[in-house]
C-alpha cells in the first residue's frame, strides 16, 4: 500500500496521503507523514461522517473534496477506508482524482492491500451512535436522520 501512496506523491502540488478505516483510524501514511497521526484521525472521523450524514440524506458522495486558503483535501470512499490527499491549492485535481482510482484499483487487485484493509474493516455507521457523539451532536443527528 505504501507503494500507492508513494504514486499518489509523485504527483505534482501533493504534500501528501493516508488511509483511514471507517473509523477513523490510521491505516497506512505517507512517509513522512503530512500531517499528526491524531490529525488525521481527526479528519478520518469528520470525514467518515460526513459520507454517513449524504447517505441518510440520500445524496450519497464517493469523493468530497475540501478547499481552504493554504491546502486542500480530497476524502476518496473505498467502502470499507476512506483514501485522503493532502494537496497544494493549485493541485491538478484531475490528475490526483485519475492517480488515486488507479491506485485503488491496484489495490483491489492486491491480496496483501486487501488482506491490510479487511483487518480494519468496520461499519462506518458507527460513528454515529449517541456513544461517539457529544448531546447537542446525537440530538441533531437523530432529527437529521429522522428526516424531520
Amino acid at each position: 500500500m505504501e507503494r500507492g501512496l508513494d504514486q499518489v506523491g509523485a504527483a505534482p502540488g501533493v504534500g501528501g496521503s493516508f488511509v483511514c478505516d471507517n473509523r477513523g483510524d490510521v491505516i497506512v501514511s505517507s512517509d513522512p507523514a503530512v500531517l499528526a497521526t491524531v490529525t488525521m484521525q481527526t479528519i478520518g472521523r469528520e470525514v467518515g461522517r460526513a459520507f454517513v450524514a449524504l447517505n441518510a440524506a440520500s445524496r450519497p458522495a464517493q469523493r468530497l473534496d475540501f478547499v481552504y486558503d493554504s491546502w486542500r483535501l480530497l476524502a476518496q470512499d473505498m467502502g470499507d477506508a476512506v483514501f485522503f490527499v493532502v494537496c497544494q491549492p493549485d493541485a491538478d485535481m484531475a490528475m490526483v482524482r485519475m492517480t488515486v482510482e488507479v491506485v485503488i484499483a491496484g489495490w483491489r487487485k492486491d491480496p496483501a492491500a486487501q488482506k491490510r484493509l479487511q483487518r480494519h474493516r468496520t461499519e462506518r455507521a458507527a460513528l454515529v451512535s449517541r456513544a461517539t457523539l457529544d448531546q447537542g451532536s446525537w440530538s441533531t443527528w437523530t432529527v437529521f436522520a429522522s428526516g424531520g
